[in-house]
């Protein structure tokens, strides 16, 4: 086990600049000591996220490992990504976008006229027919302002979360998306499908996996953050990834739910990655859809770190 001083960064205000359900901070020191020995400072090492999200462990990774030779982020939603890229390569118009939001936002006297204002933004964010740094600014708007930061699309990719009924959220948080600008210039940033990832990535990388969690019940699916879905089979499929990059010497940390912990009768995930180390972590849930999935729950780190392929 390797541990570092957490939060000791060159650039202490970089973190993610919207709310994210699943999002990894409570995770860091864990996600820190699965980390192999020979990534002390990141020299010469590839690091590679196929599902960003909201980009906690990211972030965490760019500030304290500046020596990382690479660095690619993908995810499979397109919005995210174009706002990853917006905030990369526009940071100034982002920000001029988000505060003309936040003042006429502020602006209205009531939460019937706020509500208005925010199904307006929703509707012409669903349009798709603004420019990039607009829509990223509407991502970042409905993140701010929708119920709980939660993210979630119907069968048609429409973002469809009710008005959060805020007086005064944080919308413009203008040193965050400065500081992530900064950060994010040596970031290879895709939108795709996971299984992309792994083609030409050097023997020393450390891809960290953070897929949409298995439900823990039937009743308590939150699946729908992509029109796609991501169900068993494609559990099944990111599995088969991982073994892809254990042949290839790769190292991967991966998170998911404790199915066991609900159920110790389940045993999908020990099944399915009974060949890999696998630790049960606690994690804090309060911004989710279901309330079974809030509170401190029992978490799934899988990894390769003491696995010979």
């Amino acid at each position: 086990m390797v541990y570092f001083e957490l939060e000791s960064a060159p650039q202490p205000a970089a973190k993610p600049f919207v709310k994210w359900v699943g999002g990894k901070k409570q995770l860091l020191p864990e996600i820190q000591a699965a980390l192999p020995a020979s990534f002390a400072d990141g020299t010469g090492w590839t690091y590679i996220e196929p599902f960003v999200g909201g980009g906690a462990v990211l972030f965490w990774m760019l500030r304290n490992f500046p020596n990382l030779h690479h660095a690619i982020i993908n995810d499979i939603n397109p919005d995210l990504i174009n706002t990853y890229r917006i905030v990369r390569n526009a940071a100034t118009d982002l920000i001029g976008e988000l505060k003309a939001l936040a003042v006429h936002y502020r602006n209205l006297q009531n939460e019937e006229r706020r509500k208005e204002f925010y199904l307006q933004q929703r509707d012409k964010f669903n349009d798709k027919k603004s420019g990039k740094v607009e829509s990223a600014a509407m991502f970042i708007f409905l993140n701010r302002t929708c119920f709980n930061g939660l993210y979630r699309v119907n069968s048609k990719g429409g973002f469809n979360v009710p008005f959060g009924k805020y007086t005064d959220p944080l919308i413009c948080d203008e040193k965050t998306i400065l500081a992530d600008n900064q950060l994010l210039q040596k970031v290879e940033i895709l939108n795709g499908d996971f299984a992309t990832m792994n083609k030409d990535a050097p023997e020393k990388t450390l891809f960290y996996l953070d897929p949409p969690y298995k439900p823990l019940s039937q009743t308590s699916s939150f699946n729908s953050y992509a029109k796609e879905g991501f169900g068993d089979a494609d559990q099944i499929r990111l599995k088969e990834f991982c073994d892809q990059l254990a042949a290839k010497r790769n190292r991967f940390i991966l998170s998911n739910a404790d199915l066991k912990g609900k159920d110790p009768a389940n045993l999908f995930f020990d099944e399915l990655y009974a060949n890999y180390d696998i630790r049960r972590v606690w994690a804090s849930r309060m911004v989710n859809a279901n309330p079974e999935k809030r509170g401190k729950l029992s978490e799934l780190l899988i990894t390769n770190q003491n696995t010979t392929r």
